[in-house]
């Protein structure tokens, strides 16, 4: 059991001070430090056996402990020393006794690892386009050359004597969650609100591996990356304008390009909502490149045409209607001029006829 004070200078007992972890005002720190320390919590451990991640109160509740324990004994010191060591943070003997000291010391380490919250406000909740991005963007990288690579692209073969290869379709190139390094933090793979994505984007970047410099630069390419694409609507552009054939389109992505596997971050299976696909369809053309953006948009197109056409044309049957080539003639002309096919024009002269009889 700890002692509930220290020996001071003149042989008596000194009252230690409380320190806690506010977990309203200091969540940030409270799960980067729970995790940095987990080792020596006895966490780690667990979180190989499929261990997940506690909420706020019970990490803070730990932390708590923790701090009191590396304060009280001697071993706490020593082991908070080595740790300021690796990252070259200078101390003093006497400050390892003082909780308050302690906690402090422990918001060093933090700042040392954490950039600002600054560097998240241009990710606003209000723009679901842009959670959506960042969010997937990180659900499907890798780690790559001190950063991250996304995995979004089409698999396009050149070479021209493979000939399996040649008749091939395009393909999205789908990372295995396993490999992402999201998922190696073992953070939360369903969000939905975009303030809950903000949430775990900032808590990836916190608990993510890597230098401050390094998770800056990231930050900067991800803005980089969304002032090239944030005026780029033609995927918005297009789903609006086909809205009957929204459904469709995630469908025949799925089957052409995606081989009926599904992103990581899509979260669609729950509710057909046309809403989510469009978001959905709006984050995946965001993710790929430039030039697989454009086959990807021709393709669908070309397809969703047939697909209206169909649609169209699905409740209509096939007559025989016996006309002289004079009258036929003008038909064509009608339809032709009024930018119309010739059934339309039909059905039209139909229903202004039975209109008149039947008002």
């Amino acid at each position: 059991m700890a002692p509930e004070g220290v020996v001071g200078i003149d042989g008596g007992e000194v009252e230690m001070a409380e320190v806690t972890w506010n977990p309203k005002k200091e969540e940030r720190e409270i799960m980067f430090l729970y995790h940095f320390f987990e080792d020596d919590i006895g966490e780690k451990v667990r979180r190989r056996r499929g261990y997940s991640i506690p909420g706020i109160e019970d990490a803070a509740n730990k932390l708590n402990s923790f701090t009191s324990d590396l304060a009280t004994y001697k071993w706490g010191g020593d082991l908070l020393f080595e740790k300021l060591r690796t990252i070259k943070l200078k101390t003093h003997g006497r400050d390892f006794e003082d909780p308050r000291e302690v906690k402090r010391m422990m918001l060093d380490i933090f700042y040392h690892h954490c950039i600002s919250l600054e560097s998240f406000n241009w990710i606003s909740p209000d723009n679901e386009r842009l959670c959506n991005f960042i969010w997937a963007s990180l659900l499907s990288s890798h780690s790559y050359q001190y950063g991250l690579k996304c995995n979004q692209t089409l698999e396009i073969t050149d070479d021209e004597d493979d000939m399996d290869n040649r008749t091939r379709e395009p393909e999205i190139d789908i990372l295995n969650l396993n490999k992402s390094v999201y998922h190696q933090l073992n953070l939360p793979i369903h969000v939905n609100k975009s303030h809950d994505k903000i949430k775990y984007i900032i808590r990836f970047f916190d608990l993510w591996d890597e230098s401050v410099d390094i998770k800056e630069r990231q930050m900067k390419k991800f803005e980089d990356a969304w002032l090239k694409i944030k005026n780029k609507s033609k995927m918005e552009d297009w789903l609006n304008k086909n809205e009957a054939i929204v459904s469709w389109a995630w469908e025949y992505t799925q089957k052409k390009y995606l081989k009926f596997k599904t992103p990581d971050w899509v979260d669609i299976s729950r509710s057909n909502n046309d809403e989510q696909i469009k978001a959905t369809l709006i984050t995946l053309y965001d993710l790929l490149p430039l030039e697989h953006r454009k086959i990807w948009m021709a393709s669908l197109r070309n397809s969703g045409s047939q697909q209206k056409h169909r649609q169209k044309t699905s409740d209509r049957k096939v007559i025989n209607v016996p006309l002289s080539e004079e009258h036929h003639e003008k038909l064509k002309k009608m339809a032709k001029d009024s930018n119309r096919r010739i059934y339309q024009m039909v059905e039209d002269m139909i229903e202004k006829e039975y209109q008149k009889y039947y008002p």
